[in-house]
This record gives C-alpha cells, sequence and structure tokens, in this order.
C-alpha cells in the first residue's frame, strides 16, 4: 500500500511538472526554446559589455566564471518565481483533486531544476571549447553545493507559496529583490576582486558564496567555502522543518484564499 501510494504521487509529480510546462511555454512562439535563449542572451549582452569595460579583453575562462554565474543565479530566480507561485499557478487542480499539496510545489522547484539542466549543455559546449576539466573532487564538491541550493528552494518555497495566496503582493516584491540579489551575487565579477566593506558586504550573500565556490569546483578544482556550505545546508534542513510545519499549518485554509 505504502509503494503504491509513493508510485502514485511520483506519477503525480510528473503529471503537474508536465502542466507546469504547458502552462510556462504553451503560447510561447519560441516555446522551451526560451529556456536555453534567455540565459546565453543575457550571457551574450553582459560579455560584451564587461568585456568592453575590461579594455576588450576577452576570455574563455571569464566566459565560463559568467555563464555559470548566470546559470547558478537562474535556477535561484526561478526556483523562487515557480515555487512561490506552485500553489497558485495549479489553483483549478488543487481545488478538484485530493493530494498531498507539498507535490504541486515539489513540481514548481522541480520545474527550475530541469532548466538549470538544459541550461548547463551551452556551458559544456563553452567548456570543451575552452579545455576546462573538473576534477573528480571538484565535481562531486559542485554536486554537493547544487543539490543544497536546490533543498534551500524548496524549503523557501513551503513558506512563499503559502504567502503569495494570502499576500498577492508578494510576487513584485520579490521580482525587485531577486534584481537587487543579481547585483549583489557575483555573477559577472568574482568576489577575489571586491575588498573593503563593500567586499564583506557581498561576502554575507549566500548566493555570492554558493556561486563563487562552484566557479573554483567546477572549473578549476577548487574547494573552497566548506564552512559556510556546511552552516548553508544546515540552516537549509532547520527552513525545511519550521517551512514543513507552517505549510501544514496552513494549506487546509488556503481554498478561501485561491
Amino acid at each position: 500500500m505504502v509503494l503504491h501510494t509513493k508510485a502514485n504521487h511520483r506519477d503525480l509529480l510528473i503529471e503537474l511538472i508536465r502542466t507546469n510546462f504547458k502552462l510556462r511555454y504553451n503560447n510561447s512562439i519560441l516555446g522551451f526554446f526560451w529556456v536555453l535563449m534567455k540565459p546565453f542572451l543575457y550571457f551574450l549582452m553582459l560579455f560584451v559589455v564587461f568585456t568592453a569595460f575590461r579594455g576588450g579583453e576577452a576570455s574563455a575562462e571569464y566566459g565560463a566564471n559568467l555563464l555559470l554565474g548566470i546559470i547558478i543565479y537562474t535556477l535561484v530566480n526561478e526556483g523562487v518565481i515557480f515555487g512561490m507561485h506552485a500553489l497558485t499557478d495549479l489553483a483549478g487542480v488543487i481545488l478538484k483533486v485530493n493530494f498531498p499539496r507539498q507535490v504541486a510545489v515539489t513540481s514548481a522547484v522541480f520545474m527550475a531544476v530541469v532548466n538549470f539542466a538544459f541550461n548547463t549543455v551551452i556551458l559544456l559546449i563553452l567548456a570543451i571549447l575552452g579545455s576546462f576539466a573538473p576534477t573528480i573532487e571538484g565535481f562531486l564538491y559542485f554536486v554537493f553545493i547544487l543539490s543544497m541550493t536546490i533543498f534551500a528552494l524548496y524549503s523557501i518555497s513551503l513558506f512563499s507559496s503559502i504567502l503569495l495566496v494570502k499576500i498577492r503582493d508578494l510576487h513584485h516584491i520579490m521580482e525587485l529583490v531577486m534584481q537587487l540579489v543579481f547585483w549583489g551575487s557575483a555573477v559577472f565579477y568574482s568576489i577575489d576582486d571586491m575588498s573593503g566593506a563593500f567586499g564583506q558586504l557581498i561576502r554575507l550573500n549566500p548566493l555570492a558564496l554558493v556561486i563563487h565556490a562552484s566557479r573554483k569546483a567546477l572549473l578549476e578544482g577548487d574547494i573552497i567555502h566548506v564552512k559556510a556550505m556546511i552552516i548553508m545546508s544546515l540552516m537549509s534542513l532547520a527552513l525545511y522543518f519550521l517551512g514543513n510545519l507552517f505549510f501544514k499549518k496552513n494549506i487546509k485554509r488556503i481554498a478561501e484564499f485561491i
């Protein structure tokens, strides 16, 4: 019975992911092609602009670092936004079908993960052209960082998906917050180049550390910020337990707000 229930939940998760996919790309002319094009066009724009600021000096290393930063930021941005809309986007399904509502949150965050997986294709091509080859240790550390980040996004979404139903302006607030996060997350620069009070402030941003550690691990094979990653993992775990309690407490009354 337990295995049967888990199988049903898995099938439901797959179906909800398909539904999310159709809702987001069905009315788009280019459809899923935008998943690849958006970060790539963003990368080209920033690469051209900041290469000009660097005196026209372009390198595969800077390109790979920039693209990885954009891809990770896109994962976090989409994870936050998609997860926040998990309940409102599937309101029609939620009001008609009885299933664990956490599955809706999981499917929304997983959409961001799927997009991330496709975006890494571009990074892989650039890595091959630039002769970047991650070490086994570096790759495994990157997988750990990535897993921790995805888990944190899910934990945050347990709160935000409920709050958005009650506070609709949260969508606009979070879009503004994520724009500010972009400029403070070392996406198009390295925190190694930042010093003084501003540098210290940037280092307080968890996403900046995630991007920096990912770059070093995947592109150079260096293992850095281990203590910070462990602390963030523990914080994500605590956030998950609190988020789960918050979600279960409020989800039963959410139908009247949707």
